[in-house]
């Protein structure tokens, strides 16, 4: 293994949800011998990649990975104008609203602002989960064309995809028969699917200036919402979002 797959693998471990790690989790969950995990370890707290903490002894990421992210996710006036829809979003709700945009196969949290509601569904920004399982992947894959989806996902309606939990799709073609469901409802939904316990309501909007894309979400824990509320941030969300589309003149939404 190369000091880049290692320094990947590590990284990975906290795109999936880890706020720190020991020397132990990561040995452990790389199933690297301990001399190999503890040389990695040190080279990339030496590079500023991360930080440990004293006390602890336990890593998180460090300050000049932080600064790279910040650089990376730099806000577009595009995000500018998505975050304001987000507090709305949020604030009438009280749900926890996520803003995000697709890489490859995955969704990627661009922001997050947290509802007033005391229990909460909180991703961190920089977050990475498969676009096949959530509400927020299939209203981004919603927007793609069908060369664009073919491209990441191939043309064999049979191809596989990985199990993401219950009532995801198997195959691309269930995948494909979802997204088209999407597309005509312009909003997706997801309820006790990939993540467990979490429900969510999402929409995208695609810049025709510059064709970013961009897709916004309410998250909440399944317990919170009964059908009728559910359908209440559907269309919460299909107004809000539905406004920002026509201001961006992006097509989907004047049609």
């Amino acid at each position: 293994m190369s000091i880049l797959d290692g320094v990947q693998r590590v990284l990975e471990l906290y795109a999936d949800g880890a706020a720190d790690l020991s020397f132990t989790d990561v040995a452990g969950r790389l199933a690297l011998p301990k001399s190999t995990a503890s040389r990695l370890l040190n080279q990339m707290q030496n590079y500023g990649l991360l930080d440990q903490d004293a006390a602890t002894r336990r890593y998180r990421p460090g300050a000049l990975l932080a600064q790279a992210v910040r650089a990376g996710m730099a806000a577009t006036p595009l995000d500018d104008a998505c975050r304001a829809v987000l507090a709305r979003l949020s604030d009438d709700s009280g749900m926890t609203a996520y803003l995000s945009t697709l890489n490859q196969r995955e969704t990627v949290v661009l922001q997050r602002l947290n509802g007033s509601n005391p229990v909460q569904v909180l991703s961190p920004p920089g977050s990475r989960r498969p676009a096949s399982g959530t509400a927020m992947g299939r209203a981004l894959l919603s927007r793609l064309s069908e060369a664009e989806f073919q491209a990441l996902y191939g043309a064999d309606a049979d191809g596989p995809l990985p199990v993401e939990g219950r009532d995801c799709p198997a195959t691309v073609g269930e995948l494909a028969g979802l997204v088209a469901r999407t597309r005509a409802d312009r909003c997706g939904v997801a309820i006790d699917q990939a993540m467990p316990g979490i429900g969510a309501v999402a929409a995208a909007v695609r810049d025709p200036a510059t064709g970013e894309l961009r897709g916004l979400c309410l998250s909440f824990v399944s317990f919170q919402a009964d059908a009728e509320r559910v359908a209440r941030l559907r269309e919460s969300v299909l107004q809000q979002v539905g406004a920002l589309g026509r201001e961006l003149n992006d097509p989907y939404w004047l049609a």
